[in-house]
C-alpha cells in the first residue's frame, strides 16, 4: 500500500512539471515578439524560466526528496543509504530532462528559428549549460536527504540559481550576441523584444 502511494505520487509530480514545463514553453512562445524570437531569447533571456518555473520545479523535487526523508532510518538500518541516494539522483534527473523537453519541445513546432542573433554552436552551448546547471542543482538537492536540517539548502539553491542567471548566464548572453547588451542597445538605439 505504501509503495502504491509512492508510485502515485512519483507519476504526480512528474505529470505536474511535464505540464509545467509545456506551460512555460507555450506561455514564452506567445508572449515573445515574433521579431526577435529565437531559443536563447525565449527561454534563457527571459526571467520565467529562471525565477518562477525553475524554483517551482526545484521545490516539488525537494518535497519528494523530504518524502523520502521518512524512511531514511530503515533504508540505513538495511545498508540501503547509497541505493536510495542513486535512485533519488536518476528521480530528479528525471524530472529536470522532462521539465527541459516539455519546455522546448512547443518551440520546436513553429516556424521561428532556433538561432537568429549569434552562432548556433554558442547558443546550444548556452542552453546545454542553462539545463547543466538545473539538473547540478537538483543532484544537490538530493543531498537534503542525508542532512540533519536539510530546510537551508533549499535557499542556498535558490540562491546560487538567482546569481547564476543574472550574473553569469547574461554575460554568456552578451557574448552570443551583442544584442543582449543594454548598452549596444542603448547606443545603437534599439529598443522592444530584449
Amino acid at each position: 500500500m505504501l509503495v502504491k502511494k509512492v508510485s502515485q505520487r512519483i507519476w504526480l509530480i512528474g505529470i505536474i512539471i511535464a505540464l509545467l514545463g509545456l506551460w512555460g514553453g507555450w506561455y514564452l512562445i506567445i508572449n515573445s515578439p515574433a521579431e526577435t524570437m529565437e531559443l536563447p531569447n525565449a527561454y534563457i533571456d527571459s526571467n520565467l524560466v529562471s525565477l518562477y518555473l525553475q524554483p517551482v520545479i526545484l521545490a516539488l523535487m525537494y518535497t519528494q526528496i523530504l518524502r523520502f526523508r521518512n524512511v531514511r532510518l530503515l533504508v540505513g538500518v538495511r545498508g540501503q543509504t547509497n541505493q536510495m541516494t542513486k535512485r533519488l539522483l536518476i528521480l530528479v534527473t528525471m524530472y529536470c530532462l522532462v521539465f527541459c523537453l516539455g519546455l522546448i519541445v512547443p518551440y520546436l513546432f513553429t516556424s521561428f528559428p532556433l538561432f537568429r542573433n549569434g552562432n548556433s554552436i554558442l547558443g546550444t552551448m548556452i542552453l546545454v549549460l542553462h539545463v547543466g546547471i538545473l539538473l547540478f542543482l537538483a543532484w544537490v538537492l538530493v543531498g537534503a536527504y542525508n542532512l540533519k536540517h536539510p530546510y537551508l539548502l533549499l535557499l542556498i539553491i535558490f540562491i546560487l540559481e538567482m546569481a547564476y542567471h543574472f550574473y553569469f548566464e547574461k554575460q554568456i548572453l552578451i557574448k552570443y550576441s551583442p544584442l543582449y547588451d543594454p548598452l549596444y542597445r542603448a547606443v545603437h538605439h534599439i529598443y522592444g523584444g530584449y
